[in-house]
């Protein structure tokens, strides 16, 4: 069977589920809501002297349902579609996926979620080391990311703790800063434990996996501790702790960690400034230091007026000395956006934006987008 053939089969079985769907909330009685979000794109994109264009336009709609048992009990779900079409005027690009697809229980103190779902915690905003399970680009306007398949339990205690525990299966694509897939037919396993500290609060995590890297398999164990305090400004940090326990592997640790702070400067409507330092060690030994690479990072906004907003988002490499620069004008309507982005990336440049499709990582140009929301 031909690949555009089975993408228009996988179409129309999507479009039939999310039909089905919205008649089942319809026809039930029960609480239900339709959103949805179209957006229209065209940017430009000079590498080596050659200009490349591209427009594009996706529509995003979403059912919402739900239904209350009791008070204390509700039963809620939703399912959105992802669809779009891509051209650079010289070939063109389409897909309809599912996008998210949930079913959630709640009572007063928990939270039970089972589907394609977004998972992701921790208080760094651009260099996320604990960006395991989504891939979002902070220059995305639509901040867009695939979701994953499983089922994640949340329990808030009377002392604001909250403990997570999940499981991801059929999830056969690499997520966040992976670089090889799970093992099919293989579940992963993973919890959190966040509580409140003075003047802030801490998370522990741990995340487990086997890992099929072609020739062979090995078990992934991921540790991670973070923190963000309010004392004046704000403060945070994210660190984690990666073993691959394979003989293959050449290095069988990986660290990282994330330090960042921002402040809202009283200056006109305000300026927020927002720092971040990322540095990832790859090692034999645990306390080793074989490879590593640091990333600065710093973000700037400042709301012009009621409506229009402007932002600079700056990145250095400092293995590689390399700059990337983003700027950014947006306009807020009730339901319409207006944005406008400037980059200016090195040509040599990648790997900042792990499995990222919102924006290129070399070259400059710029990019618009129109985004419809109801």
């Amino acid at each position: 069977m031909e690949m555009k053939t089975i993408r228009k089969t996988n179409t129309l079985l999507l479009l039939i589920f999310f039909l089905e769907f919205v008649c089942t909330a319809i026809t039930t009685g029960q609480d239900f809501e339709f959103h949805g979000q179209a957006s229209a794109w065209g940017n430009g994109i000079n590498l080596k002297g050659d200009w490349n264009k591209n427009i594009g336009i996706r529509y995003i709609p979403q059912l919402n349902y739900s239904y209350s048992i009791d008070t204390n009990n509700l039963i809620n779900g939703e399912v959105l579609l992802n669809s779009y079409y891509d051209s650079d005027f010289h070939s063109d690009d389409y897909n309809l996926k599912l996008y998210r697809a949930i079913f959630r229980y709640t009572t007063t103190q928990s939270e039970t979620q089972v589907g394609l779902q977004k998972i992701n915690f921790g208080p760094a905003q651009l260099l996320r080391t604990l960006m395991w399970f989504d891939s979002v680009d902070p220059r995305d306007p639509l901040k867009l990311t695939d979701g994953v398949y499983g089922i994640r339990y949340k329990y808030s205690f009377l002392n604001n703790s909250i403990f997570w525990i999940w499981g991801l299966f059929g999830n056969n694509k690499p997520k966040g800063y992976e670089v090889s897939p799970t093992e099919k037919e293989k579940p992963e396993f993973g919890g959190r434990y966040q509580l409140e500290v003075p003047l802030g609060e801490a998370g522990l995590t741990f995340h487990t996996r086997e890992v099929n890297a072609g020739l062979f398999n090995y078990r992934e164990n991921r540790y991670a501790l973070d923190g963000r305090w309010d004392i004046g400004i704000g403060a945070w940090f994210e660190s984690s702790l990666q073993q691959s326990r394979s003989t293959m592997i050449p290095y069988e640790w990986n660290k990282m960690i994330t330090v960042g702070g921002d402040y809202t400067f009283g200056t006109g409507n305000g300026i927020y400034v927002l720092l971040e330092n990322m540095i990832s060690i790859a090692s034999v030994k645990v306390l080793g230091n074989n490879i590593n690479r640091n990333v600065s990072a710093m973000m700037a906004t400042y709301p012009v007026s009621v409506v229009d907003n402007v932002a600079v988002q700056e990145y250095y490499d400092w293995q590689g000395k390399n700059i990337y620069q983003y700027y950014q004008w947006q306009r807020t309507y009730d339901n319409v956006i207006i944005n406008l982005g400037l980059f200016h990336y090195p040509e040599n440049g990648s790997g900042i934006f792990p499995g990222s499709s919102a924006a290129p990582s070399a070259g400059y140009g710029f990019q618009v987008t129109v985004i419809y929301n109801y």
